[in-house]
């Protein structure tokens, strides 16, 4: 029965490193969003510049260009973080660039496709930046308590990311995507989103919103999550990777800590933004 069980969780000498990581990544963000916020604006720009750095290097790409970019794109949103204007224009930004995306990485000739300079610049830029700076425009909103409804939105993407592993390890069976992610199945993603809706009801009462928006709030969050991690699933399969490095231990990279909130992070800032 103990042998089944580690099968069902997949511990092996991989996990206590993985429980690890995560409650170190997850206590600094925590700490450091509700005690010292100039700091998890730093740490949001170190995630982001260390997943720019991950992708130039799997692409083998000059990253020298990006860092530039990146450092002057963060000091303007963080001097732009109460100009909901500016947020607004970067998420117009963001979609296109990303409707693009899809249609390059999923519906055009995978054969010719060549992540050169040009594509790996703005997918670093257009993507990963401006998805990761709305960490800045939640947490420095002054409509509603930002800090707290990021929080929110942290607890919800890694109850989602936690319960699909787990339903997935013991029911899964139906592959979604086996040449993207092999791993992923549907029976995991179904049980996953219905126990993440059940929690958020339960955590609900955390933030200033109504049952059917948090219900609308997590739905959105696991939806634009499950579509993050696949796009950067993709990227890696495209560029013949398993992971984006091995930075951090039991979770491989920065690019594969942070795939989730990349997408959701925005979408949950139109949705409040549509609300408040």
């Amino acid at each position: 029965m103990l042998v089944t069980f580690r099968r069902f969780l997949g511990l092996n000498k991989v996990f206590p490193q993985r429980i690890g990581t995560g409650l170190i990544y997850a206590i600094s963000l925590f700490v450091s969003l509700f005690f010292i916020p100039n700091l998890f604006i730093f740490i949001a720009f170190i995630l982001a510049l260390a997943a720019v750095l991950e992708l130039h290097h799997m692409s083998e790409s000059n990253p020298i260009f990006m860092i530039l970019c990146l450092s002057l794109f963060f000091g303007s949103c963080f001097f732009f973080r109460n100009n909901e204007n500016f947020a607004l224009s970067l998420i117009v930004i963001f979609f296109f660039f990303f409707i693009f995306l899809v249609f390059i990485l999923f519906f055009s000739n995978q054969q010719t496709l060549e992540f050169n300079a040009p594509l790996v610049t703005s997918i670093s830029l257009f993507y990963i930046s401006i998805g990761m700076s709305f960490l800045i425009f939640i947490a420095e909103n002054q409509n509603y308590e930002g800090a707290i409804i990021l929080g929110f939105i942290f607890l919800i993407q890694w109850s989602n990311d936690s319960f699909s592993y787990l339903i997935g390890k013991w029911l899964g069976k139906r592959i979604l995507f086996p040449s993207i992610s092999p791993k992923k199945t549907l029976e995991g993603y179904v049980g996953g989103l219905i126990c993440t809706l059940l929690f958020a009801l339960f955590i609900g009462n955390l933030v200033n919103l109504d049952h059917l928006q948090v219900m609308t709030l997590a739905f959105l969050i696991c939806l634009c999550g499950n579509a993050g991690d696949l796009m950067e699933s993709k990227i890696k399969r495209l560029l013949g990777k398993k992971d984006s490095s091995q930075l951090l231990p039991g979770h491989g990279g920065f690019f594969d800590r942070i795939d989730s909130i990349i997408l959701s992070v925005p979408i949950s800032y139109l949705f409040l933004h549509l609300i408040y």
